[in-house]
Parts: C-alpha cells; sequence; structure tokens
C-alpha cells in the first residue's frame, strides 16, 4: 500500500496560481471602475463650467443690453422712385 502525501506542491502551486489570478482579475475591475468613476466626475465638471459659463454670459448680456444701431450709419433702400436713403439729416 502506497502512502499519499498530506501535501501536494503541485496542487498548492495550482491553488496560489487561482489566488494571484483572481486578485489581478479584481484589480483590474477596480481600475476599470475607478476610471469610469473619475471620466464621468470629470463629464459632470465640464458640463457644471459650461452652465456656469452661459449663465454668466446670459447675465452680462441682460446687464449690458444690446448695442443700438448707430444713427448716423444711412441706410440705402429701394423705393418706387428709385433708390432713397433715410437719414436723420
Amino acid at each position: 500500500m502506497t502512502q499519499q502525501p498530506a501535501f501536494n506542491s503541485d496542487a498548492a502551486m495550482q491553488a496560489l496560481r487561482a489566488v494571484i489570478a483572481a486578485i489581478i482579475a479584481a484589480a483590474f475591475i477596480g481600475l476599470v471602475v475607478l476610471l469610469a468613476a473619475v471620466l464621468t466626475a470629470a463629464a459632470f465638471v465640464i458640463a457644471g463650467l459650461a452652465i456656469l459659463g452661459a449663465g454668466a454670459f446670459w447675465i452680462y448680456r441682460k446687464v449690458r443690453g444690446r448695442k443700438k444701431a448707430d444713427s448716423s450709419v444711412l441706410v440705402a433702400r429701394r423705393g418706387p422712385h428709385g433708390w432713397t436713403v433715410d437719414g436723420t439729416s
């Protein structure tokens, strides 16, 4: 009758390889999730800055107002008797 050793080095090495592979897989999945979270946060920051910029521009336009047309510029239009120029003088 042959004796079976209690500790098999081949089985222990396979178990160690399986544990290391599981650790590497978990680290890779964690890295992918972390990268996705960072990219999502960056997209939210960029979107927030764009909204703030648009709001600031809107307020600037409201406070500044629109430029009034310069009254010294003459506008030529085609009238019933040829070209006419509308002006204040």
